[in-house]
């Protein structure tokens, strides 16, 4: 990695300037040195569509090349800052900083000294863009090697550079990389278009409608050009005002207002963001839309073996979804089933160490409840951005962007998912991929054995704590060996008895006991009954469980909901 050579300089004005120098002369026509353009110039060229990469509906990742060095970063509408790890990296770094900075998302945070490199997104160039070097990223997902902002300048660079420099210093050095690239040309609008698309159902090998421009409209999509305007009503996010939503073809009825202070009367503040995989409901709204189905079950508790909130979740029938459309300025974008109903192939119990694995399968809500705070009534994630294709407009916006003089920044959107369509893909998923897998578990069943279970497990919990004072220490690096329960009938066959030796003595009376305890409750009668092959995955040290996944809460006092039914879809 080069290290710059402004490092141990103090923070002075003398140091922005040099930064600012710098870009300048970069910009000179005969000395750019580099294939790539200026915003504004291709303008008039063809679209170019950057693209994305999707993880698994879950995360979606676009290519940059930041310090000459490549990365796949997630692409957030959610928060504005450039973050990227770089160990191990060579990145060619123009200037650095001792200024650190410690960023917070909704699962994960990241801290890191603010640096500046050339950063290429797309066809375009920013010769010195302000990002921070992680250094220290908890809670992230998996190969994650940054992340790209996509909003405002609110967040943690432009905070420390005005807490540190001033406004004037972060207006010119703390932007966002798309604050950074419409400032290089204000003639031309400032935008970039996103459709979130989706790994194919059928063949999870197939990505579908994963698209990226910037500066440019989609040839297919130039119809978003004349769609109308949603402004932005929060400085904060990309957060609009929305008509309401319908249920089955009925509108919801349960918001009374909302509770976001200067919302004109009867909208609803949504926030888009494409950073949030699960979307953020209030509770009555998640229980209006999943209660509509006939057979569903809500259980206040974690579904194991999902990314669902740990609270306010619904087992549902697989055959059938809410028909759910939000409404902008009076249009209605409908959702699509596969965004609103996932199917889960096995179903997974967890009690203290011991994971119960079932050969069957049941369904569950995609959609989540979350925090709602003062900015926004609804977050619209993943799951709402995948059916529509956007335009995010940066309009006379200037940094910080808190009293614009002229056009706000606004969205556009137009509807890719056409309903009639969309409810025959699920009942082909259903059909075809659903019906010939493993035996679906009855919604009521499954929450009644996830509660005797949960019951179980708490029980468990506090003897175990009792005792904790008086157990013997197991051997170090220990493990205890697994065990197959089948059901056959109203007997259990246990497969690969285990020999108990001195060393794990005190463990087994341990997990003897919870085994003795399963077989006296009914929660076991009930697997019995249902016929499910049970592995249990027993770990050896309470202190080595993963930790379950941590909701947001929901503030909000609960208000009175009105489930109305409509038609569904269903078989």
């Amino acid at each position: 990695m080069t290290v710059a050579f402004f490092r141990g300089l103090p923070l002075t004005l003398a140091f922005f300037s040099s930064l600012l120098s710098a870009s300048a002369a970069a910009w000179t026509p005969n000395r750019r040195g580099h294939s790539g353009a200026k915003y504004g110039e291709l303008a008039n060229a063809p679209p170019y569509d950057i693209g994305l990469t999707d993880q698994n509906d879950m995360e979606y990742a676009v290519n940059i090349v930041l310090g000459g060095q490549n990365f796949t970063v997630l692409i957030d509408t959610g928060s504005t800052d450039l973050w990227v790890d770089m160990t191990g990296l060579d990145v060619q770094i123009t200037n650095t900083t001792d200024l650190q900075t410690d960023s917070h998302y909704a699962v994960g945070d990241v801290k890191g000294n603010i640096a500046f490199a050339e950063l290429r997104f797309g066809q375009y160039v920013i010769p010195s863009q302000a990002f921070v070097n992680a250094t220290n990223v908890t809670s992230m997902p998996a190969g994650v090697q940054g992340l790209v902002g996509m909003a405002f300048e609110t967040a943690r660079i432009y905070e420390t550079m005005e807490e540190k420099w001033g406004t004037e210093a972060a207006n010119a050095l703390g932007r966002g990389p798309m604050s950074n690239l419409i400032a290089q040309d204000r003639s031309v609008p400032g935008f970039f278009d996103l459709q979130l698309g989706r790994v194919s159902p059928f063949n999870d090998s197939e990505q579908h409608d994963n698209h990226l421009l910037i500066g440019q409209h989609l040839a297919t999509a130039s119809a978003v050009a004349s769609a109308p305007k949603l402004e932005r009503i929060d400085p904060y996010h990309w957060t609009i005002a929305m008509d309401g939503m319908n249920i089955n073809g009925k509108p919801f009825t349960g918001w009374n207002k909302s509770g976001v202070a200067g919302i004109p009367p009867g909208k609803i503040a949504a926030v888009l963001d494409s950073g949030y995989s699960l979307s953020a409901w209030p509770n009555e709204v998640l229980d209006a839309v999943y209660g509509s189905i006939p057979g569903a079950v809500k259980f206040d508790g974690p579904i194991p073996g999902t990314p669902l909130p740990a609270k306010n979740n619904w087992v549902v029938p697989c055959n059938v979804s809410p028909n759910i459309s939000f409404v902008f300025a009076g249009q209605e974008f409908f959702v699509h089933p596969f965004d609103v109903v996932v199917p889960i192939p096995q179903v997974t119990f967890t009690i203290d160490d011991i994971t119960l694995t079932g050969n069957m399968g049941m369904c569950t809500n995609l959609f989540g409840s979350g925090d709602i705070t003062t900015e926004f009534d609804i977050l619209l994630g993943m799951g709402f951005l995948r059916n529509v294709y956007a335009s995010f407009q940066y309009g006379d916006y200037t940094p910080p962007g808190m009293n614009i003089t002229g056009q706000p920044p606004f969205v556009q959107m137009i509807s890719v998912t056409d309903r009639e369509a969309a409810y025959a893909e699920f009942m082909q998923l259903y059909e075809e991929k659903v019906v010939p897998g493993p035996p679906l578990i009855d919604p009521a069943t499954y929450v009644k054995i996830l509660k005797g279970i949960n019951s179980l497990d708490d029980s468990l919990n506090s003897d175990s704590t009792a005792n904790d004072s008086t157990a013997s220490t197991p051997t170090p690096g220990s493990t205890s060996p697994a065990a197959t329960y089948t059901s056959t009938g109203q007997n259990l066959e246990v497969a690969g008895a285990v020999a108990e030796d001195s060393s794990s003595k005190d463990s087994n009376n341990k997990y003897g006991a919870i085994a003795l305890g399963l077989v006296g409750v009914n929660v076991v009668i009930g697997l019995i009954g249902l016929g499910l092959t049970l592995t249990l995955c027993i770990r050896s040290s309470r202190n080595k469980r993963e930790a379950r996944y941590k909701p947001l809460s929901l503030p909000k006092e609960d208000l009175a909901t009105d489930a109305e039914r409509g038609a569904l879809y269903s078989d």
